[in-house]
This record gives C-alpha cells, structure tokens and sequence, in this order.
C-alpha cells in the first residue's frame, strides 16, 4: 500500500484504502438517498409567459404547458367533438341534417372534425379503421416502458389516420370538404410554376430513394 506517514502503525496503513473506500460508499449511499427523495417529489410549478407586445404571465406545471403547447399545434392536433344524445337533440332545432349526421357519429362512437362530419357517410368506412389503429397505437404506447427506448413498433398500421405529415391525398384535411363541394376548387387556386412545385418536390423525393 506504498510507505506509511509517520507516526501511523503498519495496521492503520494497512486499512486506510478500505477506510477511503468505506467513507466513499457512505457518500454515494447519501446522495443516491437524497436523489431519490428528489424523484419522490412533486414537479415544480413553471413560471410561463404568452406574447410579445401583450404579454400574458401565469404559473402552471410544465406537463400542462407541453400539452397545451401541443394542442395549439394544428399540423400535429386536430380538435374532434365526442357527441352525447343531449346534444344531438339540441342539434336538431336548428339544424335537423348536422344532427343526422352527428347521430351516425354517436351510434359509431366517432370522435370527429366537424369538417369531417360534413363527409361523415362517405368517410365512415376510413374514420372506423382509423379508429382502431389509433386505439391500437395508444395501447402500444402506453406499454412503453419507462426511460425509454419511445418509440412504436414497427409493424403498427397507422395507414388510415388522416391528416398525417407526408400524405399524398386530401383525406381528413379542409381540402377534402372544399373539393366535395366545390370539385377543381383547389386546382383553380394555384396557377403558374407553384401548380408544379408538389410534383416536382415528390419526384425528387423519390429520385434520392
């Protein structure tokens, strides 16, 4: 164990590396003790502000803000109404043909758009097998286990959720409703080299691939 100090007996030598050791141990226990009374703890509230010019301050729990940042975000969420048979009564005051059509929705248990409850009855056979694969894909989530690795399996059929980033139809978008009732509508917005550009960006896509 190398040369003692002076003063010090051949045993105290012998044992000062374990005695190190043990001290070093004590310390690790202690703060492997203290992090996990941390992880114990309720996450602290944030201190969140909205706005440039008319600020907006409150505090909240960081899980609240992601999720409501999340739902703000259109590209990724997209608002659905879940229909109770009160409702679709009040519904049919006003408007006897919506209420038929959030009737098909209730019967069916759709959560739906409702731009996409305007195109309910041709779009039922789709919203249906979107339905399971999103029941499908949430029960895959929630099996993920904890600290990861987060990320779905590979053979999840997601093929009839609509919209999704990269879709090569109008299915479940604003469009859709636009060109059931006004058919060319969008072609007609678009003119000159812009008409061109989706085509071309999807071919060159597929060129790299």
């Amino acid at each position: 164990f190398g040369s003692r100090p002076c003063g010090q007996s051949s045993a105290a030598c012998r044992f000062a590396p374990f005695e190190r050791a043990a001290g070093l141990l004590g310390k690790s226990a202690m703060a492997l003790r203290l992090g996990c009374r941390r992880l114990a703890e309720k996450v602290p509230d944030v201190f969140v502000q909205f706005g440039l010019e008319q600020q907006f301050r409150f505090i909240s729990h960081p899980g609240v803000m992601t999720v409501s940042k999340l739902l703000e975000m259109r590209h990724f969420v997209r608002m659905r109404a879940t229909f109770t048979q009160e409702n679709i009564e009040k519904m049919k005051a006003f408007d006897p043909e919506l209420a038929r059509k959030a009737q098909i929705a209730y019967d069916n248990k759709l959560p739906v758009n409702f731009q996409q409850l305007e195109l309910i009855e041709e779009s039922l056979p789709r919203l249906l097998d979107e339905k399971k694969q999103l029941e499908a894909a949430r029960g895959a989530t929630a099996k993920l286990p904890v600290g990861g690795p987060y990320m779905l399996p590979k053979d999840l059929d997601l093929g009839q959720v609509r919209p999704v980033p990269g879709q090569k139809d109008i299915q479940g978008t604003p469009l859709e409703v636009m060109e059931a009732f006004y058919p060319g509508a969008y072609d007609r917005q678009i003119t000159g080299p812009a008409k061109e550009a989706p085509k071309k960006i999807t071919e060159g896509v597929a060129g790299k691939k």
